[in-house]
């Protein structure tokens, strides 16, 4: 387990770290902030340290035995102390947050002291013991350590459990509230941790090895903490997820939306805001702009492709022949197809029948094309609107002998 999820766990961490490094003088003066940078550098400092790595050569490095152990566990001691004053930042106002932190720091500083000096003091046999009742029941000192350590980690992680679920409940659907109900799932999965290492000391204690359990503590320890990091900090950087996302949505729409568009452009290129077809535009070059571009502004060429399209469709209207619709409504709902499915697959097969119509035209009977170029309303019911006309309008439900016996001809269109 130390080998893969601490090594991978402290570079997500570091990451955070250092990429925030270069805006210390901004977070340092905004507490909350500060609170979250010092959670992920502890968070970092402690599986970089208890990575095998690290851990196996860290008594080489300071000289005491065992002292791998002893800087792990203050590192938990602190960050434990991170998560309890980034919430308490957020649950109290500045007075209140500023003297419990007070507080927190001073307890967190009693806690270090205590453990220090017990682990320097315990039975120095207890170093050199390799058995697993001889290690958690090795000395008074060791337990005493141990259960002063598990104690304010347990406190710590039920207090957390305690504030997060307390403001989760009274707030609406948020990347604040989301992750808030994140960090308590991992305190509550870092119990696990504390369960398993109580149970350590009582089972030497009692001369019974559990040590086949010593993947549930380190699967707690490294999952809760992960979780709870995440989960304070997703308010932060969530959004971006959002956005991020949003613009993947959209990009994809305008992609999937281009086969309809087609159908228009090459009938009419002045539907096009930005000709593709202007010189130069089929090279590399040409393509790898008219990329960026998009990429850019997904949110604008999507809304310029619907408004482009409900152009098209205009330009249509007098090639278009409300009984043919109705014939073609009949037969798709007698296919089962009901709804906004039906609406959409009438108007795909409609726009079909009405390119035909005018393709067989002579241009001199060819009609203006009428101008429209409004934006839509609602871009979302819009573009989920065309994407489902356009999903019919590519597989096409009904084959031209099924609607052999409609009079395709012009009428002029439709008032």
């Amino acid at each position: 387990m130390n080998t893969t999820l601490y090594p991978l766990t402290a570079l997500f961490a570091w990451t955070v770290v250092l990429s925030s490094a270069k805006r210390f003088p901004a977070i340092i003066k905004e507490p909350a902030r500060l609170a979250a940078w010092f959670l992920y550098l502890s968070f970092a400092l402690i599986f970089t340290a208890g990575w095998s790595e690290v851990w196996n050569r860290t008594d080489a490095w300071t000289g005491l035995p065992e002292s791998n152990t002893l800087i792990t566990m203050c590192l938990v001691v602190c960050y434990s102390a991170s998560q309890l004053a980034l919430l308490q930042l957020w649950s109290y106002s500045p007075d209140q947050a500023r003297r419990r932190i007070k507080v927190t720091i001073s307890i967190v500083a009693v806690v270090l002291t205590a453990m220090i000096t017990l682990f320097v003091h315990s039975d120095s046999t207890h170093h050199l013991q390799q058995s697993f009742k001889d290690w958690y029941g090795g000395s008074v000192e060791y337990d005493t350590y141990l259960f002063i350590y598990l104690t304010t980690y347990t406190t710590a992680e039920v207090e957390v459990i305690r504030l997060c679920r307390r403001y989760a409940k009274v707030m609406s659907p948020s990347w604040l509230r989301t992750g808030l109900i994140t960090a308590s799932i991992g305190a509550a999965i870092g119990l696990f941790y504390s369960l398993t290492r109580l149970a350590d000391i009582a089972a030497a204690l009692a001369d019974v090895d559990i040590s086949p359990l010593e993947n549930v503590a380190e699967v707690g320890a490294g999952l809760g903490a992960l979780l709870v990091m995440i989960g304070l900090t997703l308010h932060w950087w969530g959004p971006r997820i959002s956005a991020l996302a949003q613009r993947s949505r959209r990009l994809i729409a305008y992609i999937r939306l281009r086969p309809l568009w087609a159908s228009f452009y090459s009938l009419d290129a002045s539907i096009a805001f930005d000709d593709p077809r202007s010189p130069g535009s089929r090279s590399v070059m040409g393509r790898m702009r008219t990329a960026t571009r998009v990429l850019s502004d997904v949110e604008y060429h999507v809304a310029r492709r619907i408004v482009e399209i409900r152009d098209g469709i205009l330009t249509l209207r007098p090639y278009q022949d409300p009984a043919y619709a109705e014939h073609v409504r009949v037969l798709f709902a007698s296919r089962g197809l009901v709804n906004d499915d039906l609406d959409a697959a009438v108007t795909a097969e409609q726009i079909h029948a009405a390119l035909d119509a005018r393709e067989a035209a002579t241009h001199g009977e060819r009609t203006s094309s009428p101008t429209a170029g409004n934006s839509p309303a609602d871009l979302d019911a819009e573009l989920a609107w065309l994407l489902k006309v356009t999903k019919h309008f590519t597989k096409r439900s009904a084959m031209p002998h099924e609607l052999a016996d409609t009079d395709l001809t012009p009428t002029g269109g439709i008032a």
